[in-house]
């Protein structure tokens, strides 16, 4: 018996569901967490056809393809294709900028604590950073995961097919409005993050060099990297409370807002 005449393929229907796998498997390779390098493309893989094989019934009544899809045609699919990937990477790339967001803090902090000597692989980012940097890399981790952050994305997936076609198209203007703003929070996110010890560090090179000037055959150089480290320590114990707030307050915030803002600049098509 034909395997066709079993399973009845509906021409109309299974190009939705080629591109809700594509969407969902795209996203799963940016989002935070589940796109690091550390995990295997396999399991990122196996993840997307799990979460698309759960949430295909609960949208299949919402898939409808974009009004630039009049009819489904090799041409079409490959544009919708490319369509899905330019829509998946650019929200799931928002997802994940609160860590680039903290990855900029604390190679802030790192270069002048004297950690960049003292390396660490990083798993996450699969490259090498300071150990401070792998040290907030992984309170970011840990609140990620408490805060259930990843529960927020995940059914943000879902809704995504609701609210936003298949074969999105953004609107030019609005898409790059939001991804200069979205780059210039992180930034902002980062100073803000590492500003505490950026300042106690810049008071610190400030009294080395008067000491310098005071005492010239004193090698100010020699204790000025072990000062700057137990200085730092201390602030960064002293106001790691205050950290964690804005990582899981600000920080999460308005990475979840950037998600959002991010798929709105889809919603117009």
């Amino acid at each position: 018996m034909d395997i066709l005449s079993v399973v009845q393929i509906d021409p109309q229907k299974w190009p939705l569901a080629a591109m809700l796998f594509l969407r969902v498997v795209t996203l799963f390779f940016f989002l935070p967490l589940f796109g690091d390098q550390v995990v295997p493309v396999r399991l990122r893989i196996a993840l997307g056809i799990a979460f698309s094989f759960f949430s295909y019934p609960i949208v299949s009544d919402y898939l409808k393809p974009s009004e630039s899809l009049l009819q489904w045609n090799a041409l079409s699919i490959a544009t919708a294709t490319l369509r899905e990937i330019i829509f998946a990477v650019s929200v799931g790339f928002s997802a994940k900028l609160m860590f680039f967001g903290a990855s900029i803090a604390s190679h802030l902090v790192g270069i002048n604590m004297g950690f960049q000597a003292a390396s660490m692989f990083n798993p996450g980012m699969n490259e090498k950073e300071s150990a401070y940097a792998v040290f907030q890399n992984w309170i970011v981790i840990v609140l990620f995961l408490t805060l259930n952050i990843h529960h927020i994305f995940l059914e943000g997936i879902v809704k995504s097919f609701v609210t936003v076609p298949i074969g999105p198209v953004p609107e030019a203007v609005s898409f790059a409005k939001i991804s200069f703003n979205i780059a210039q929070q992180v930034f902002i996110l980062g100073l803000r993050l590492a500003a505490p010890l950026i300042t106690v560090q810049i008071l610190i090179n400030i009294s080395m060099g008067l000491l310098n000037r005071s005492l010239p055959s004193l090698n100010v150089f020699a204790i000025s990297f072990p000062v700057n480290f137990i200085a730092t320590m201390i602030i960064l114990f002293i106001s790691i409370s205050s950290l964690v707030a804005i990582i899981s307050t600000y920080g999460f915030q308005s990475e979840i807002i950037w998600f959002e803002t991010m798929k709105r600049a889809f919603y117009a098509h």
